[in-house]
């Protein structure tokens, strides 16, 4: 009888054992098979299907020399498996050249199906010329014809006299008609000239502060595109001040930007609506801006902090078109941008701001009784300085003054100035040495 080749047991202890074992590994039987006696197997317990009664037998079986066992081949089956694991890679490869394919046949058809450049129009392009133009040169056309109005009119007085002396009126004051003519002919040459070459014309108004007396003293407003420091000591009120000129100019319809560098914004924006100026006032026309934000606004910019917060300033100056711009403040900024700051860096920064053709306004703590060019390269640089600071008076009483040093350009009062903030103003007077306020 063959026995099953998925089970083997020991004849004499019923051990499980494996193909081609010699020995049982419970009780130590041999398991070789013995030539020339027969083996037997006990089918007691196995149970016969036939339609008689079940019966216990006891067979006897020739013997055998040899029982052959079919032992699967495991080297052929590890390379079958990794040659399946090798066609499953290789379908997966197929799949993905496939979709590349695919993708690369889209992407060449939509190259194809995309309209062709537009050509260019010239007579639009010429119109955009012609209006560039028109509004580049749009002040010298106004000067030019003011000028020419007022040539026009000293021509038409000049033909008047000789009118008059034609007809033999008398005159006050002799006109030769040859010097007259001389006088025309030089007087249409200069015209002929300043319109083949108009003269530049720039706008030298100014911006004012709107805080009583304070326009005075400037002689009317801080100059437009003027780069003016604000010196003081702590608590001189800086911030407050060039604040209030931002939020003034913006209430009349100037736009501005502070940036303040030490500050949060919501510090700056609770502060100042205690002061009497509330942001909801000025929406969309001033911004206040801090390094938080700037970090956020520029995280995909690259380089140092100096040209991080440079490249914002312009960013925000071709969105909103601000006029005027608060730095608060340069001993930060110099702080920020780890730079050495030597006079001309200074000059190269204060030169961008002035390219930008904005009022820019720096808060500036770097104050001593005389100004020392090595060391305050700003206060030369600038165009104008305005000096805060504390004075002390008698009966332990301090007052806030304030002067204008420099201002470029103005007739400004360089006088003294007490300077104080009753909640929702600032008021200036001559200091009273001797009075409270």
């Amino acid at each position: 009888m063959r026995l099953p080749s998925s089970k083997f047991e020991c004849p004499r202890c019923g051990f499980g054992v494996r193909p081609g074992e010699e020995q049982c590994g419970r009780c130590g039987e041999s398991l070789k098979p013995k030539a020339n006696q027969p083996i037997k197997v006990n089918l007691g317990s196995v149970r016969m299907d036939s339609r008689k009664e079940e019966e216990r037998l006891s067979l006897g079986i020739r013997s055998v020399e040899t029982i052959h066992v079919a032992r699967p081949d495991t080297t052929a089956q590890l390379k079958a498996e990794q040659l399946e694991r090798k066609e499953r890679l290789l379908a997966d490869r197929e799949k993905k050249l496939n979709a590349l394919a695919r993708s690369l046949d889209e992407r060449t058809r939509s190259l194809d199906e995309e309209p062709k450049e537009r050509p260019v129009d010239m007579d639009e392009l010429r119109s955009k010329v012609r209006e560039e133009l028109t509004r580049q040169f749009e002040p010298e056309l106004d000067a030019l014809q003011s000028l020419l109005e007022e040539r026009e009119s000293e021509l038409q007085e000049a033909r008047l006299k000789l009118q008059m002396m034609e007809a033999g009126e008398a005159l006050e004051e002799t006109v030769d008609p040859e010097e007259l003519a001389k006088i025309t002919d030089e007087i249409l040459r200069e015209l002929r000239k300043q319109m083949m070459e108009p003269p530049e014309v720039q706008d030298v108004g100014v911006l004012r502060t709107y805080i009583p007396r304070l326009d005075d003293i400037l002689d009317g407003g801080i100059p437009q595109g003027h780069l003016v420091l604000f010196n003081g000591a702590p608590g001189t009120m800086k911030s407050t001040l060039t604040y209030t000129i931002l939020h003034r100019a913006a209430m009349n319809g100037t736009p501005g930007l502070y940036l303040s560098i030490e500050q949060s914004k919501r510090s700056i924006l609770r502060q100042m609506e205690r002061m009497g100026m509330p942001a909801d006032a000025v929406k969309g026309v001033l911004k206040v801006a801090d390094i938080k934000g700037l970090k956020e606004e520029m995280a995909d910019q690259e380089g140092n902090w100096r040209e991080i917060i440079l490249q914002y300033i312009k960013k925000e100056q071709k969105a909103m078109g601000f006029k005027m711009f608060v730095l608060d403040s340069l001993e930060s900024f110099k702080a920020m941008t780890e730079h050495s700051f030597a006079r001309q860096d200074l000059k190269d920064l204060f030169d961008w701001f002035k390219s930008l053709g904005i009022t820019v306004l720096v808060i500036s703590e770097n104050v001593s009784d005389e100004y020392d060019e090595s060391n305050q390269g700003e206060a030369y640089l600038s165009d104008g300085i305005m000096e805060l600071l504390m004075r002390e008076m008698g009966d332990s009483r301090v007052q806030r003054w304030i002067r204008c040093v420099k201002m470029r350009g103005s007739n400004a009062d360089a006088r003294y100035y007490s300077m104080f903030h009753n909640g929702k103003e600032f008021n200036l007077s001559l200091p009273l040495a001797n009075q409270p306020f």
